[in-house]
């Protein structure tokens, strides 16, 4: 069963940012396959989303539904349940997730 992928409005500046950021320091073309590969890998989240890497940060504290898949270097964080599947942030693999995460907790 797909699910309906929902990219929360909290998640879409994050992406905003990757995409400036693609377009400015490689082009256009790039940014043209990193925006597909980015389209291919959230429609598999919607089709598979038990697929995804768990979140040990989150898994110790037991909130297991929540994962994550990469898209080049950056990880797409997400939970799901059995109808949707809430993409919550697009977070480069070199930031700390722990902080990046408390930032957005405290500032929503």
């Amino acid at each position: 069963m797909t699910r309906k992928v929902i990219i929360l409005d909290s998640a879409k500046p994050d992406f905003r940012e990757i995409r400036k950021y693609v377009l400015s320091h490689f082009g256009e073309v790039v940014w043209s396959e990193v925006n597909q590969e980015f389209k291919s890998t959230i429609s598999s989240i919607g089709s598979h989303p038990e697929a995804g890497k768990v979140i040990d940060n989150l898994k110790d504290i037991g909130v297991i539904n929540f994962r994550l898949r990469l898209v080049g270097q950056t990880r797409i964080v997400y939970e799901y349940d059995e109808k949707h599947v809430l993409i919550h942030m697009f977070i480069h693999t070199k930031k700390d997730f722990r902080s990046h995460l408390m930032q957005r907790l405290f500032s929503e």
